[in-house]
């Protein structure tokens, strides 16, 4: 399977030790049957950030890379605001 394949590559490269959950090809039907708690789905990729609780605190959809210039620069400062208050806690 070619997204297992990427999604191992991807954990081992940057030595993630956290789940990342492939829920499928795009379209409702089969996020919906991956993780139906989610309603709505957008788009990929879609970032669940969960507290050391299990509590779904975020749900971010979509990625503005470097070209994006600003939205890449405040993308980047809201994410590690948000990763460092979830660890501090």
């Amino acid at each position: 399977n070619y997204a297992q394949t990427t999604t191992n590559r991807l954990k081992k490269k940057y030595d993630i030790d956290y789940e990342i959950v492939f829920a499928g090809q795009v379209g409702a039907q089969s996020v919906a049957a991956v993780l139906p708690e989610i309603e709505n789905f957008s788009s990929y990729p879609t970032t669940i950030f969960i507290d050391k609780k299990g509590k779904v605190r975020k749900i971010h959809t979509g990625f503005s890379g470097p070209a994006t210039g600003l939205f890449y620069e405040e993308f980047k400062t809201e994410f590690n605001e948000l990763i460092d208050k979830l660890v501090s806690e």
